[in-house]
């Protein structure tokens, strides 16, 4: 019965994540006019997908609106794994699918490690991995976005697009005459070698977080009182593990919780020898790598002498990963979209938030406006479905972290989580790790599912007890 129930919790709660968003109720007349220029700051999955969707919407809705998409081509981070919530809210709203020569690996399992063992799960669909930027000489889902962007649409509809780069937003700034509202001064970087300006009705941001200490975002601070999301710092890499002395990774990602102190890391693979490293809360040091894959449990999958002079790119790259909203990211003619919002589901799943955001920007703008009003009614309103959700997800997160260094809770954890291993596919413990790994439950019922495995562990025990004493 406990396994049923843990299984129909998964069923009952497993759904697009779209049905939460209501299409808008439209006056006539209301929304961008015919004739209207948009200017989309940063070529990245959350750029791509928005100008896609402003182009589907305002061919769907007879509007002739122009688009600009300013793009700097520079590294976006390595990683990249894709699950099939973001995958169908691709397919849905864009008409867009992975190519197969994208795809790396197909994961379809987990292994979750913690200092006192590890346990495998067995995830319900596999998730698909990728690149996010074209490096090693493989494209990148980010930039295959970018290059489909125009995929299926009419002629007449892709001559009112036009990407400019590589090139890079030097400053943003009211407009001094009464036609347009905004000037986007472009860099020198431009295919021509110009300076360019670049006249515009309604200025999206689609950087990215190492955009946030550039001139231009700084200054953009100052003139609309944007507010970065607070996050928390992370670090990603690729490695080579050709040089592994024994690699059983295979088609399995990997949760390394806690044996790097207060930080959660996640093994993806790539290829035959070769993974992506990522890290929460903290962007690892050479002597934590080292730390990392020295550990007992770590090398029962992967020994690598030399983690160090594995990295593909030679380093560890910093990133940052929101934990929480942004108090201001839109007003009058202008709106920022991607992770600098702090919306969609905090440390999980970037590519769902970045297709349904811009989905939801292209509709606002399309349908209502580009007026703070609109943008807070049509954009804002519609994107907190995840902001009392996210609370606990921050809070479980603080929590597993402090509870991993105390050594009787990761006995528990993982006496509880193999005891539930004798079942096809688990229990409550294997259901809310599979969940972590897919994305497909809220962290409320994550929680949930944790708490009723490990209260459910001593019952366990005692049942298994009896049953030997009886079989005696």
């Amino acid at each position: 019965m406990v396994k049923n129930l843990a299984t129909w919790l998964e069923k009952r709660f497993t759904k697009n994540l779209q049905q939460h968003y209501k299409p808008l109720t439209v006056a006539k007349g209301a929304g961008l006019k015919s004739g209207s220029h948009i200017t989309v700051i940063g070529g990245g999955i959350s750029g791509s997908a928005f100008v896609r969707q402003l182009a589907l919407e305002a061919h769907k809705a007879g509007k002739d609106i122009y688009i600009t998409l300013v793009n700097s081509t520079n590294c976006n981070y390595c990683g990249g794994l894709i699950t099939n919530v973001a995958l169908e809210t691709l397919a849905e709203l864009s008409d867009l699918h992975v190519p197969q020569d994208l795809v790396l690996k197909e994961v379809d399992q987990c292994i979750y490690i913690n200092k006192a063992g590890h346990v495998k799960i067995n995830l319900s669909k596999p998730l698909t991995a990728t690149l996010r930027t074209s490096r090693f000489g493989y494209l990148g889902f980010d930039d295959s976005i970018k290059n489909r962007i125009t995929q299926g649409l009419p002629r007449e509809v892709v001559d009112r697009i036009q990407v400019i780069e590589p090139t890079l937003a030097k400053r943003v700034k009211k407009a001094q005459s009464g036609k347009h509202n905004w000037q986007v001064v472009l860099s020198k970087r431009n295919p021509d070698n110009s300076n360019m300006i670049l006249e515009t009705d309604v200025v999206v941001i689609a950087c990215g977080f190492r955009a946030l200490n550039r001139p231009m975002l700084k200054e953009f601070h100052k003139l609309t009182g944007f507010q970065p999301p607070p996050t928390i710092p992370a670090s990603v890499t690729e490695v080579d593990t050709s040089n592994a002395t024994k690699n059983f990774i295979e088609n399995r990602m990997f949760i390394i919780d806690g044996i790097i102190p207060d930080c959660v890391v996640a093994f993806i693979p790539k290829g035959p020898q070769w993974l992506t490293l990522t890290s929460l809360n903290k962007k690892l040091t050479a002597a934590e790598l080292k730390q990392l894959f020295a550990h007992p449990q770590v090398r029962k999958f992967i020994e690598l002498p030399d983690p160090e002079n594995s990295l593909r790119c030679h380093t560890v790259c910093g990133a940052s990963v929101y934990v929480g909203p942004s108090s201001k990211f839109y007003g009058d003619n202008w709106l920022v979209i991607g992770d600098l919002t702090g919306y969609g589901r905090i440390l999980k799943d970037g590519y769902f938030a970045a297709f349904l955001g811009a989905q939801l920007a292209a509709e606002t703008l399309l349908y209502l406006g580009s007026d703070r009003q609109s943008l807070s009614k049509g954009y804002h309103d519609r994107l907190k479905h995840f902001s009392k959700d996210n609370i606990c997800g921050r809070y479980l997160f603080n929590l597993n972290n402090w509870l991993n260094q105390q050594d009787w809770f990761s006995k528990l954890f993982m006496a509880a989580a193999k005891a539930e291993g004798r079942e096809k596919q688990g229990a409550y413990i294997h259901a809310a790790i599979r969940a972590l790994a897919t994305g497909e439950l809220s962290y409320r019922l994550i929680t949930l599912l944790f708490v009723l495995g490990l209260v459910r562990y001593p019952f366990t025990v005692i049942h298994d007890l009896l049953g030997r004493v009886k079989g005696r």
